[in-house]
């Protein structure tokens, strides 16, 4: 009998936790275990049409982009640097 009491407890200990995570999900607007691996298959079904190479694609451009702001940035820095040195002179 007590190898069956403790049985109901560890069930129910089971029972509890998964109760408390279906309300941390509930808080973060996900209605459980069963719509939290709905949603990521819905995810990973999604991400699995994304080609590798689309990714490096703009991965690549947007860091020559990046490169391009920087270098703008940098030239308007030497420029506003030698505006102020005119407006010193004058």
């Amino acid at each position: 009998m007590q190898q069956a009491d403790q049985v109901v407890q560890q069930a129910e200990a089971i029972f509890r936790f998964t109760e408390e995570v279906d309300r941390r999900l509930a808080e973060h607007g996900i209605a459980g275990l069963a719509d939290l691996f709905r949603l990521y298959t819905q995810f990973r079904d999604a991400l699995g049409r994304l080609e590798t190479r689309e990714l490096d694609w703009a991965s690549s451009e947007a860091d020559r982009l990046s490169k391009s702001l920087n270098q703008i940035c940098t030239e308007l820095a030497h420029l506003s640097a030698l505006k102020a040195s005119l407006e010193v002179q004058h």
